[in-house]
């Protein structure tokens, strides 16, 4: 089967993992082929794998001019399968089909983003008119699902398909972070991997550490992963705060495996926008117990099922410093959480299952 997964930005974040992983994994079971607009680091390692890449402008103003290339570029290929992965790319594809009518379009939501105003009356217009075209509709978490309902896109296309990884097994904890940063053995680690924007409510996980200083005299860090346009703004609060000490900005780093092993919990602070987050995951996959926000498939993630963590409403950092505290004072806990958490990925994010699903739903 010749599958175009279809993509605006090709950069580094979770949604270029998530065509990552189904290309590598697709092997034997799909014939790739990836189109884009903006190039990154996923466009580079498609080229570097061979994959045979179309490059198109997606732009509002060229939208039938892409659906046009689009169309020619399917007809010439064989393509059977449009995989687009967001609701722009989806339309585009979708038109693409009055000129080139055989491809399926699949679309999969990577955003728990409920539109109000102008533009969410907009996107329910286009959601309602163009969704019930497509061949089927993947949502990452449960959530993600009813969002999308809500915004118009057609019920019976929706499938729940979890982002998933891995399994790595056993994990062996690591000291490398540790040692690089001067960090004492009894210094409790905790580990947030996620770009400086605001949606990632990194201030509001600031003015949560500092409220866990005032409540504990055990030493702690916390490790920050990324970059992006609030890198300085953040910086500088952590500074106000008195956060030096207990807050690493370490940028956006390639290591993060050996950080989250050098780690003693994972966090995530997220406002919005967070769907089935491949950090939280990749956590989990480290044996990592979770201090998360209630948004997106945070809480499938941390509770459902197998508890693994707790969740926090975003904005209450009284709730997020004391999950902390209770994780730093109960060892007994954390040791339970941190099994809960390899055993989750197993059970029900084996990356391996849930790309058949993904597969499947080609059919």
């Amino acid at each position: 089967m010749n599958v175009l997964y279809l993509i605006n930005y090709a950069g580094k974040a979770g949604t270029e993992k998530y065509v990552e992983n189904l290309i590598r994994l697709g092997k034997g079971k799909i014939n790739p082929f990836f189109a884009y607009n903006v190039g990154g680091e996923l466009s580079q390692k498609m080229k570097e794998a061979s994959v045979p890449c179309l490059q198109v402008e997606m732009s509002w103003r060229s939208m039938l001019s892409a659906a046009k290339k689009l169309a020619d570029y399917c007809r010439s290929n064989g393509i059977e399968v449009i995989h687009a992965q967001y609701p722009r790319e989806n339309i585009i594809a979708l038109i693409s089909k009055r000129y080139y009518n055989k491809p399926k379009v699949v679309l999969t939501n990577h955003l728990t983003l409920r539109l109000s105003g102008l533009s969410g009356f907009v996107w329910r217009r286009l959601n309602k008119r163009f969704t019930p075209k497509n061949h089927c509709i993947i949502a990452v978490c449960n959530e993600g699902r009813d969002i999308m309902i809500e915004n118009g896109v057609e019920p019976s296309r929706i499938k729940v398909i979890y982002n998933g990884i891995e399994p790595a097994g056993s994990s062996v904890r690591s000291n490398v972070i540790r040692k690089e940063l001067g960090l004492s053995d009894n210094c409790f680690v905790m580990t947030i991997l996620a770009r400086f924007a605001q949606e990632k409510g990194l201030s509001f996980l600031l003015d949560s550490l500092a409220e866990l200083k005032k409540r504990s005299d055990k030493p702690f860090c916390c490790l920050i992963c990324g970059d992006g346009e609030l890198f300085s703004e953040i910086s500088a609060k952590a500074s106000e705060l008195g956060l030096e000490n207990e807050c690493r900005l370490l940028g956006f780093r390639k290591d993060t495996r050996e950080i989250l092993l050098g780690s003693d919990i994972y966090l995530n602070s997220s406002s919005c926008n967070e769907a089935m987050s491949f950090a939280i995951l990749e956590a989990m996959n480290a044996g990592l117990p979770l201090v998360v926000t209630d948004v997106g498939g945070n809480r499938d993630l941390a509770e459902t099922g197998i508890q693994c963590g707790f969740v926090c409403k975003y904005g209450d950092t009284d709730a997020f410093a004391s999950s902390i505290k209770r994780l730093m004072d109960d060892t007994e806990l954390r040791a339970r959480l941190s099994a809960a958490a390899a055993e989750k990925i197993k059970k029900q994010f084996d990356l391996n299952k849930l790309a058949d699903d993904v597969f499947a739903a080609y059919n």
